[in-house]
């Protein structure tokens, strides 16, 4: 399997255990005793389906580098963890951690979720491609960000996170033409509601990494505007109105994408550059909107 290496490419000791490579699994790990801590690891691992150390050292505030490593290394010997390398033209790669063998079963014992539903849910993720692995990256720094904003902003607290995978929305649309429902499917890559002074806000997130032209955005634009019209958002998620979050990574693309969205409507859709977000800036004035100057709080 992917996380696995074919050839080992040479021997290491480390704390008097021998270990073939980076990818492959101590032979005789040391036995480990599960922390409170590496439970929770595990249990964010697949939350988000993976996660690289950066990240877990900022959702469970492990600030020593150097031990979340051998604390990421043991938990990947004993099984708990599965990890993958991305490719990269210079310096080292990077790890990025997924649920192993062990770590379906504490995750089962913990949420009462049937051990095979996270198996299959798992499977999705060990399959992604490299270039949709960089997409979620990017998603995980996003969701990442909301809660680091959410620590930061007194008054305001997450009601809950919704997945992409869980994030399908479909209804039907009569075509004119054929006089037939043709279904009409819209996969956000987020959805989180939030409280604020004791109002419940609901945000769609999109994720951009400028893959798609703007004529694309501009379909998804209006599959957005057909759903606010087909009636089902209020009944799917108990809310009336709804805001779509856009995150990309260059100026020059936020400025392509909100001229592109102001060709349809003026309204719902919220745009931020990422390395805003990374700082637990997202309750603040960083977002642009549609045909308006200036910047917004997602706390107005």
């Amino acid at each position: 399997m992917f996380f696995l290496s074919a050839t080992p490419s040479r021997k290491d000791k480390v704390n008097g255990e021998t270990r073939t490579s980076k990818w492959q699994r101590t032979k005789n790990p040391k036995p480990i005793f599960l922390q409170e801590r590496d439970q929770e690891i595990v249990a964010r691992v697949y939350d988000f389906g993976f996660l690289t150390r950066q990240q877990i050292q900022r959702l469970i505030d492990f600030n020593c580098t150097t031990r979340a490593n051998i604390r990421l290394r043991k938990l990947f010997d004993h099984g708990y963890l599965l990890r993958r390398f991305l490719p990269v033209v210079k310096g080292s790669s990077q790890a990025l951690y997924f649920l192993g063998p062990k770590g379906i079963d504490l995750v089962s014992e913990r949420t009462g979720i049937d051990a095979a539903l996270i198996k299959k849910r798992q499977g999705n993720h060990y399959e992604r491609k490299e270039l949709f692995l960089d997409h979620d990256l990017l998603l995980n720094d996003v969701r990442i960000g909301v809660y680091d904003a959410l620590k930061k902003s007194p008054g305001t607290e997450l009601d809950h996170w919704v997945n992409y995978t869980d994030c399908l929305q479909e209804w039907n649309v009569l075509n004119p033409k054929s006089g037939r429902q043709n279904k009409v499917a819209l996969r956000p890559d987020g959805y989180f509601r939030y409280f604020s002074a004791d109002k419940l806000f609901g945000c769609f997130v999109e994720v951009d990494r400028s893959t798609m032209s703007n004529s694309r955005f501009q379909s998804k634009v209006k599959l957005y505007l057909e759903y606010i019209r087909s009636g089902l958002y209020p009944a799917k998620f108990g809310l009336q109105f709804f805001r779509v979050l856009v995150v990309t990574e260059t100026r020059q693309r936020l400025l392509n994408l909100k001229s592109a969205t102001e060709q349809l409507t003026d309204k719902v859709f919220w745009f931020a550059l990422a390395n805003n977000l990374v700082e637990g800036n997202v309750f603040e004035s960083i977002w642009a909107r549609p045909g308006k100057p200036g910047t917004f709080s997602l706390l107005e």
